[in-house]
C-alpha cells in the first residue's frame, strides 16, 4: 500500500526522472510540482540539476579595469543576455593571466567566454555559439565574426565579406588560422569577445606563459595561447560588435606588435612574418611613370565626369586617352566605376561614380567598393570626407597613396565659357515660355514617373525640362521606357521640353531653378549652381526584385510623395527663401571649386614624376582616419 502523499509522489516520480536521465520529463514534472507546492527547497535544488544537466554551463569571464564599477558591469550582463546557466567571473586586467590560470582550475562550468565593456553583444551570441559547438564534438572551441561600431552605436563595418565563403562554418586548427591572418595582415580571428572556447581544453593548457611582451600586447598574447592549439569552430554570424576608438599613436602599436611577433618567430610557433605590418593609412609610394593618361569611362554621364581633369592633363603636356574596355592596359588609369580593374594600370586614380554613391550603405560603401588597390582616392567635398574618415580604420578604405579631399571635377566648369555658350544655344533653340523651369532628372525611368512628373505639374506657369540619363546598350529596357515616355509626351505640351540624353546634365543643371528627382546624385551636382531639389521617395527604384521606394538619406533637398509634389513645388515657388535652411545643408557636399582638377593633376605628377616644380598644397588636403585601424590586435 502506497502511503505517500500527493507531494512525496511527485518527489519520487522526478528524483526517478533524473536518475534514468529523463530529463524533459523531470522538467514537465517539475513545472507541475512548482504549480501545486510552491518554489521550495526541492524545486530549488531540481531546477538548478536539470539546468546543467539540459543546458551547458558557461563562465563569462569579464577581465576588468580599476575604474570600472563590477556591480554595475554584472547588470548590464544581465540585462543583455539570454543565456540560462551563466556563471560570471571578475578578472582584474592588473594580474589577469595569473587570476584567470587560477579561475580555469577551479571551476566546473563546461565553457568559457568573455566580456568586455567596449563590446555590445547580440543577446543569445553564447546560446548560439553553444549550440554550433556542441554540434561539433571534435572541436575545442568557436569564433564568430564581429561587426565595428561608434559610441553611438552606428555601424561602421561588417565582417570582411570576402573571406566569408572561405570561413563560414568551417572548422580549422588554430595554428592554421593565426599563421594565416599573421602571414597576410588580416585579423580573423577577432579579439577574446569572439571567442568561446571549451574549459577541458583550456585546461590541458595551463600553466599558461606570462610573456615578456609590450604591456598593449598582453590580451593579443593571452589570445594567441589559447587559439594557437586548437580546433576551431568558425561562424560568419556578427554576435559581437567592436566599439571604435578615436584614432591614437597607431605606429606605437604596431611597434609593440612587431615586438610580439619576434617573439612568437624567435620560439618557432610562427615561421612566416609579414614584412610590412604598416599603419595602412599613412602609406606613400612614388611610381616612376610616362606621361600618359587613360581616362575609363562607360556612359556619358562617367565621360562628362572626366572631360575635365582630362583637359588639364592635355594643357600639361599629358597623352590623353578614353576608353570604355575596363581592362585596357595603362600607363596612368584614372577611374569612376563601382567595379574597376586597377590592376592593369601602372598608377590609378580613383573618384566618385556620382555624389550619391552607396547611399543605401553610408557611411561605408568601401565595403563593397574598395580603394585598397588604387594609388589615390579623390573626394569631393566635407560630407565625403566625414564619410571617408569614419571608415578609414578599415584597410580596404585606403589607397596606397592616400586619399584627398580635391574636389569634384565638373565643378570647376560651372562658370566656364563653354557651358554658358552651350546654355544659350538651347535657350534659343527652345524659346521657353516661362521664366521659372524645373528640371526632370531621374536615377531610373520606370513605371511612368516623367509621366506622374507631367502630369502634376504641366498646367503651372513653369518650364518643364526632361533630361533623361544616357543608358548604355545593356540597359535596353530602360532605353525603351525613356523612348516610350517621351512618345507619350513631347510635342503634346507647350512648355515641356527635352534634352537629349547625351547632353552633358551641368547643362540642365545651368538652365533650370529648381530638380526632380528620385534619388538620383542630379540632386548633389544642383548645388555646385546653388540649385534646390526635390525627392520623390515613393517613386520606384527598379535596381532589386521587386523594385524598392527611393531611398534619399541627404538632408539638402527637399522630400515629399508624388501626391504632394504639385503642392511642394507651388510652396517652393511661393517662398523659395524659407528653405534656405536646407539649401546651407548641401555647403559640405562639394569644395574646393575652381581648383579640383588642377590638384588632381599636381597630384598625379607628384607620385609619378621628379619634378620639382608641383605645387604641393594638394598634400594639405590629404584626410585621415577618425579611429584607430583595425588591425591584428584589437
Amino acid at each position: 500500500m502506497n502511503n505517500l502523499s500527493p507531494q512525496e509522489e511527485m518527489i519520487q516520480l522526478i528524483t526517478n526522472c533524473i536518475s534514468s536521465n529523463d530529463f524533459e520529463t523531470a522538467k514537465k514534472c517539475l513545472d507541475i510540482y512548482n504549480s501545486s507546492f510552491g518554489h521550495d527547497e526541492f524545486y530549488t535544488k531540481c531546477s538548478s540539476l536539470l539546468l546543467q544537466s539540459i543546458v551547458p554551463s558557461v563562465s563569462l569571464v569579464c577581465i576588468y579595469n580599476n575604474d570600472e564599477d563590477t556591480s554595475s558591469i554584472f547588470n548590464d550582463i544581465m540585462h543583455h543576455q539570454t543565456y540560462e546557466n551563466l556563471n560570471m567571473a571578475c578578472i582584474s586586467s592588473e594580474n589577469f593571466e595569473q587570476e584567470f590560470s587560477e579561475y580555469i582550475s577551479s571551476t566546473t562550468d563546461k565553457y568559457i567566454c568573455f566580456y568586455d565593456s567596449s563590446h555590445t553583444y547580440e543577446k543569445n551570441r553564447i546560446p548560439i555559439l553553444v549550440s554550433m559547438l556542441e554540434n561539433v564534438p571534435s572541436a575545442n572551441g568557436i569564433i564568430c565574426a564581429r561587426n565595428f561600431i561608434d559610441s553611438n552605436g552606428s555601424l561602421i563595418a561588417h565582417p570582411d565579406f570576402v573571406y566569408q565563403d572561405m570561413m563560414d562554418d568551417m572548422v580549422f586548427d588554430g595554428k592554421q588560422l593565426l599563421t594565416y591572418s599573421i602571414a597576410n595582415n588580416i585579423n580573423l580571428y577577432g579579439n577574446l569577445s569572439t571567442i568561446l572556447l571549451s574549459t577541458d581544453y583550456i585546461k590541458t593548457l595551463l600553466p599558461l606563459h606570462f610573456n615578456d611582451i609590450p604591456d598593449s600586447m598582453r590580451y593579443v598574447d593571452f589570445l594567441y595561447q589559447l587559439l594557437y592549439p586548437a580546433k576551431i569552430v568558425y561562424t560568419y554570424l556578427p554576435l559581437a560588435s567592436t566599439t571604435l576608438s578615436l584614432v591614437s599613436d597607431d605606429a606605437a602599436l604596431i611597434k609593440d606588435y612587431v615586438q610580439l611577433l619576434r617573439y612568437y618567430h624567435e620560439s618557432n610557433n610562427f615561421l612566416q612574418i609579414p614584412e610590412n605590418t604598416a599603419d595602412f593609412t599613412c602609406t606613400s609610394q612614388h611610381i616612376p611613370c610616362q606621361k600618359d593618361i587613360t581616362f575609363f569611362y562607360t556612359d556619358m554621364g562617367e565621360y562628362y565626369n572626366l572631360k575635365p581633369i582630362a583637359d588639364e592633363a592635355i594643357m600639361r603636356g599629358y597623352h590623353v586617352t578614353f576608353t570604355k574596355d575596363l581592362y585596357q592596359s595603362a600607363e596612368i588609369g584614372v577611374y569612376c566605376q563601382h567595379v574597376c580593374h586597377p590592376e592593369n594600370s601602372r598608377f590609378s586614380i580613383i573618384l566618385l561614380h556620382d555624389l550619391a554613391q552607396g547611399h543605401n550603405r553610408w557611411p561605408n560603401l568601401w565595403e563593397l567598393e574598395r580603394w585598397n588597390k588604387f594609388d589615390i582616392g579623390i573626394v569631393p567635398g566635407a560630407f565625403w570626407a566625414d564619410l571617408w574618415s569614419q571608415c578609414a580604420c578599415q584597410y580596404y578604405a585606403n589607397p596606397r597613396c592616400g586619399t584627398y579631399q580635391l574636389g569634384y571635377p565638373k565643378s570647376d566648369l560651372v562658370s566656364s565659357q563653354d557651358l554658358l555658350r552651350r546654355v544659350a544655344e538651347l535657350r534659343e533653340k527652345f524659346h521657353m515660355k516661362y521664366d521659372f523651369s524645373i528640371l526632370y532628372a531621374p536615377s531610373w525611368e520606370n513605371d511612368g514617373k516623367e509621366d506622374d512628373f507631367i502630369t502634376a505639374l504641366a498646367s503651372l506657369n513653369v518650364n518643364l525640362l526632361i533630361k533623361q540619363a544616357h543608358w548604355s546598350d545593356r540597359y535596353s529596357h530602360i532605353i525603351e521606357n525613356i523612348r516610350q515616355m517621351r512618345a507619350l509626351h513631347e510635342g503634346k505640351y507647350d512648355n515641356v521640353y527635352y534634352i537629349e540624353p547625351e547632353e552633358s546634365i551641368m547643362t540642365a543643371l545651368a538652365m533650370c531653378d529648381l530638380v526632380v528627382s528620385d534619388e538620383s546624385s542630379v540632386m548633389a551636382e544642383g548645388l555646385m549652381f546653388g540649385k534646390m531639389s526635390i525627392a520623390v521617395t515613393d517613386w520606384l527604384i527598379p535596381d532589386t526584385t521587386p523594385s524598392r521606394f527611393a531611398e534619399v538619406p541627404m538632408d539638402y533637398v527637399i522630400k515629399c510623395q508624388k501626391a504632394t509634389l504639385r503642392y511642394h513645388v507651388e510652396q517652393f515657388l511661393a517662398a523659395p527663401e524659407s528653405y534656405d535652411s536646407i539649401r546651407q545643408k548641401g555647403a559640405k557636399v562639394i569644395s574646393n571649386h575652381g581648383h579640383c582638377c588642377s590638384d588632381i593633376m599636381n597630384a598625379i605628377a607628384y607620385f609619378t614624376t621628379d619634378n620639382p616644380d608641383i605645387s604641393l598644397s594638394f598634400l594639405n588636403k590629404r584626410l585621415s582616419s577618425r579611429y584607430s585601424i583595425c588591425s591584428m590586435w584589437n
